[in-house]
């Protein structure tokens, strides 16, 4: 029986590999890879985002300025519209990923996958209210 199971899960993982979601994450992906001024700017946010976790490992509590230039720096990325792009993209893909999650949640727990939204949730409905 478990091998049913992980069979059953890769084959999920195949068919969510081959969704128009997780394709266009990909794309959009690779455009803001290719671009030097996103690049440039996620650079700088793994930088600061190391400097910062650093900094709180070390025991430090965060200044407001701290967070105020790591707010700065993330409205630069949004700004950037390859970056906002792919990160828009990205969210509705880890929006189907949860629904996924949340409808296998349901079936263990014997509950109906019903967002309460009206909608049923084994049509594709996507709501994101599940």
């Amino acid at each position: 029986m478990s091998q049913n199971i992980v069979e059953q899960a890769t084959l999920l993982g195949n068919l969510l590999k081959e969704s128009a979601e997780f394709k266009e994450v990909r794309a959009k992906e690779a455009a803001m890879l290719q671009d030097a001024e996103a690049q440039k700017l996620l650079n700088e946010q793994q930088q600061v985002q190391q400097s910062l976790q650093m900094k709180q490992m070390q025991g430090q509590q965060l200044t407001q300025e701290d967070m105020a230039a790591y707010k700065e720096l993330e409205s630069k990325m949004l700004a950037n519209p390859l970056v906002k792009d792919y990160f828009d993209t990205r969210d509705k893909f880890e929006n189907l990923l949860n629904t996924v999650n949340q409808t296998i949640n349901n079936a263990l727990m014997g509950q109906q996958d019903s967002c309460g939204s009206g909608c049923d949730c084994n049509t594709g409905c996507h709501c994101g209210g599940c």
